[in-house]
């Protein structure tokens, strides 16, 4: 079924967006579409430097596979709260995220094999008990918040219980600054937290290096010896690690948070899967491809190249949107309706190309499990009534919150 999206409005060829305004997140599928009806690039300022935004799954495309020209050594990541004023971050803070082949290869050999679809299925039963935890409350209380009653608190707990081997006495806090890195209500929250984590890790790192723990993830990427030819310095398995306690924490719960919200507004499309619970890891890969989060990630350029018809030069600066990719009308016709029986599945929800998502096996199965839960445990769900629904839109796209009933 489809969702509602107003009409764009006509805008000059190549002219600028503020990403961080107001006006751009509330019109934000609006602004996406006229920004995809150009062959320019629309252009935003963050400090004084202008950013290319690609919105287009062909531009988005070509940038991510294109590493020698569009490259990620200048960092890839925007974090979150409005920082319209800065200039884009030109240093890496990830590994391997920023780094290009053949520099991450090392890296991405030894951490590939440890996230394969298998082991990640090792987790279930940990992450089901936790689902239906949260679930069992809900159920029993009648309604519940969507993001602060269940999907935050279990993909941390996911996340951080089962890929970093967290004691539990650890996890509230983690917890809590990996929110406020992505949603913080200020920059200075933001950045107290995003201190806050890597300080942690810090510590954790220290720790895993002294005293390593059986099949482990942290203690192998802290007991590697040789990567690219030498040892990897402390700061480098910081940076490894880091992204694996934080990369997975906001993208995988906003994703199904779309994905619910969708289901709980077109009972017609929630009556789908709970008549043919097999449909659903189609489920899982329409909710991934319609509520792909990422509205930009950055790459620099690496020589003079041209995309779309817009010219750039070497250092430019260019901000790629996944969601904006995944809802292109030249690429999947009618971007904006949920249809299970799309022939076309090649979303870029996790990118592509030697920066594909390492954590997007373990993303899937925990979304393939949630679905599997809710509609059994609780098949019939709609949107509590007097509420108005809010999104955040940069550097992520998603639902702050929403409440469900649940239906006899």
């Amino acid at each position: 079924m489809t969702e509602q999206v107003q009409s764009p409005t006509p805008m000059p060829l190549g002219c600028p967006v503020d990403l961080w305004s107001e006006q751009f997140n509330e019109n934000f599928w609006p602004e996406i579409n006229r920004m995809q009806a150009s062959d320019e690039l629309s252009v935003h300022t963050q400090g004084e430097t202008p950013c290319y935004v690609a919105t287009r799954y062909e531009d988005v495309f070509k940038v991510l596979r294109d590493w020698k020209r569009f490259s990620s050594e200048g960092g890839v990541a925007i974090l979150g709260h409005d920082n319209r004023s800065e200039p884009p971050k030109n240093e890496g803070r990830f590994l391997p995220e920023d780094l290009d082949p053949p520099a991450q290869t090392g890296w991405r050999k030894l951490l590939n094999p440890e996230l394969t679809e298998e082991k990640m299925r090792r987790f279930l039963p940990a992450i089901t008990k936790e689902i239906d935890s949260f679930l069992d409350a809900g159920i029993a209380a009648g309604s519940f918040r969507v993001m602060e009653d269940f999907l935050r608190p279990l993909q941390l707990r996911a996340v951080f219980s089962n890929l970093l081997n967290l004691e539990g006495d650890r996890i509230d806090d983690w917890m809590k600054w990996a929110h406020d890195i992505f949603v913080g209500e200020t920059a200075e929250e933001a950045e107290t937290a995003f201190v806050s984590l890597y300080t942690a890790i810090d510590a954790l790192v220290r720790e895993r290096m002294a005293h390593p723990i059986e099949d482990d993830l942290v203690s192998m990427v802290c007991q590697v010896e040789e990567i690219d030819g030498r040892e990897p310095t402390l700061a480098e398995r910081i940076a490894v690690v880091l992204p694996l306690s934080i990369a997975g924490l906001e993208s995988t719960g906003t994703v199904l948070g779309g994905t619910i919200h969708h289901l709980a507004t077109h009972p017609d499309d929630l009556a789908e899967i709970v008549a043919d619970p097999a449909l659903i890891p189609e489920a899982v890969e329409e909710g991934l491809r319609m509520f792909a989060n990422v509205t930009v990630l950055q790459r620099t350029t690496t020589c003079p190249v041209t995309v779309g018809r817009t010219e750039l030069g070497p250092d430019a600066k260019v901000w790629t949107s996944y969601n904006g990719a995944n809802r292109d009308p030249a690429k999947f016709p009618n971007p904006h309706t949920w249809d299970l029986h799309r022939t076309d599945k090649n979303h870029l929800a996790f990118s592509i190309g030697p920066h594909r998502c390492l954590g997007s096996n373990f993303a899937r199965v925990m979304m393939t499990r949630v679905l599997e839960r809710m509609v059994e445990k609780m098949p019939r769900f709609a949107l509590a009534e007097g509420q108005s629904v809010q999104y955040h839109s940069m550097p992520t796209r998603g639902i702050h919150e929403f409440t469900l009933t649940v239906q006899p």
